[in-house]
């Protein structure tokens, strides 16, 4: 490593040098930055010991005198009596084997400090193995950044920015390299907006599918204490157990629920079956309290349908995408659908080990939303759906079922599921609040790397990197969101042309 661009030495103003961290006093015309990886040699064996720069400071000798000169508007411009410093943190030195070490060693005062090279930078981040894709390159070395599949899918991911930060495109991306990887990966994408639509552009209709999320209903599979909550009814009400009756009369005859199927039940269940012992008018006012009810049902279809079986879309295709953002029906109802679709793919993942996929959440938080910050819909539907994805989250990895959540506002996700997912974590952008979770998740160090990023680049940590250390990355877009076909100003500019057309016809 005798070949490395030399930036400076280690420094203190105290006189006391650690280990763990550096400060580097640079070199009159070198330069570091945020993120930059910076090594020293090993004391013993001359191997590089890697930092990351994660502060950069000007330090200039206080004049006792310059005060007085500064409020006069008289500047002292004396380029030698500044100094430029960096704050590193320590990474480690990776040994024969390639495992990565941390340094024991003290290191001398004013030791040598090197810019970390591409090859180096390569020897820490590029994961084993080749079955891993392109996420993008590093801004200062301008080194491609792979990821490995296995630790995506084993130890889940997340992807978390403010609006615009571009969190989506590098989802929607990451999935497309991901399904055509060698052997490609499944994905059973949960949009919410539509966003995910375009990979049927980019990968062609054979590999994608996008269904509404109502296809995948199942009727007989939600318990009948879902449908009278449908209503707000008690269980103690008699129009509540007229109902219960009869969706069991239905179950017990393994007939479809429909609205049809069940007014027939209804129809059929007897006050003495029930222990009713008050007038009979009273009861026919209680059945026609059910039959109404009933009609208007969003739960309960009109007739029986095609199914659509998520596993067996999966089977044939690469990426399933359960599209919400078709119809105005309430989150109490997606809930309890997206709950069903997922408690069946991983059911079929843990009794079939020749089945898996990637779970996507895009929007994470109105599935599984944290309690007192974000809540969505009805607390018992949300409590189903919740306890499905933690579960998820903390053994689907182990069962061949990975979960990547995707999120703008990291603080209102359910913080279960936040910390399965932190292994592998792209994170763009956040709000205060946002960054407080993830100092709590990821430690300090990590937090203050991430700033301000442009949109498009991202801090990159887990085990889908070689190291366990964040890397800088510019994000190589290969697929955009659907939104992103049609901005603001186009939208206005056609309503202009439109109106400028209407107003040349009237004259």
């Amino acid at each position: 490593m005798d070949g490395g661009l030399k930036v400076g030495h280690t420094y203190s103003l105290t006189g006391e040098y650690g280990i763990d961290k550096i400060t580097v006093l640079l070199m009159r015309g070198r330069e570091l930055a945020k993120g930059d990886l910076v090594y020293v040699k090993h004391p013993k064996n001359g191997s590089p010991v890697v930092y990351q720069v994660i502060k950069v400071y000007p330090h200039k000798r206080v004049r006792e005198y310059e005060e007085a000169l500064l409020t006069e508007g008289r500047v002292i411009d004396d380029a030698e009596d500044s100094s430029l410093h960096a704050e590193a943190y320590q990474w480690g030195w990776m040994d024969g084997e390639g495992s990565l070490r941390p340094l024991r060693y003290p290191l001398s005062p004013n030791t040598q400090v090197f810019a970390a090279e591409r090859d180096l930078v390569a020897r820490f981040t590029k994961p084993n193995g080749e079955w891993k894709f392109l996420l993008g390159t590093d801004p200062t070395t301008d080194l491609d950044v792979e990821l490995g599949l296995y630790p995506l899918i084993r130890q889940s991911c997340l992807i978390c920015g403010a609006v615009g930060t571009g969190k989506t495109t590098t989802a929607i991306s990451m999935v497309a390299r991901a399904a055509n990887a060698n052997p490609p990966v499944r994905f059973f994408i949960v949009d919410k907006d539509g966003e995910y639509s375009s990979l049927t552009d980019r990968l062609g209709a054979g590999a994608v599918l996008k269904v509404p999320w109502s296809s995948f209903f199942q009727p007989g599979d939600i318990p009948w204490d879902d449908y009278v909550a449908e209503f707000g009814w008690q269980k103690t009400w008699w129009n509540a157990k007229i109902l219960t009756q009869a969706l069991k009369v239905l179950y017990a005859q393994a007939a479809t629920v429909t609205k049809a199927n069940l007014r027939r039940a209804v129809a059929i269940v007897s006050p003495e079956n029930l222990g009713f012992n008050k007038k009979a008018d009273e009861w026919e006012l209680y059945r026609a309290q059910v039959e109404n009810a009933i009609n208007t049902s969003r739960l309960i279809p009109e007739g029986e349908a095609t199914v659509l079986d998520p596993v067996q879309l999966l089977k044939e295709r690469k990426i399933v995408i359960m599209d919400l953002s078709d119809g105005k029906d309430t989150w109490e109802q997606k809930h309890l659908v997206v709950a069903q679709v997922l408690r069946k793919i991983f059911g079929e993942a843990l009794e079939n080990r020749k089945f898996g996929c990637i779970v996507l959440l895009e929007e994470a938080m109105y599935y599984a939303p944290q309690h007192g910050v974000f809540e969505i819909g009805e607390k018992e539907s949300r409590g189903k759906l919740l306890s499905v994805i933690k579960e998820i989250a903390t053994n689907g990895g182990r069962n061949g079922v990975g979960l990547w959540a995707v999120t703008q506002r990291l603080a209102t996700v359910e913080k279960t599921v936040v910390t399965q997912c932190a292994n592998n974590i792209i994170c763009h952008g956040l709000e205060d609040l946002d960054k407080q979770r993830l100092a709590e998740i990821m430690g300090n160090e990590f937090t203050q790397l991430i700033g301000d990023l442009p949109p498009g680049e991202a801090i990159v940590k887990g085990t889908a990197l070689k190291c366990r250390f964040p890397i800088w990355v510019k994000v190589l877009a290969e697929v955009y969101p659907a939104s992103s076909l049609s901005s603001p100003m186009s939208r206005f500019v056609h309503m202009a042309l439109t109106e400028a057309g209407v107003a040349a016809t009237a004259q």
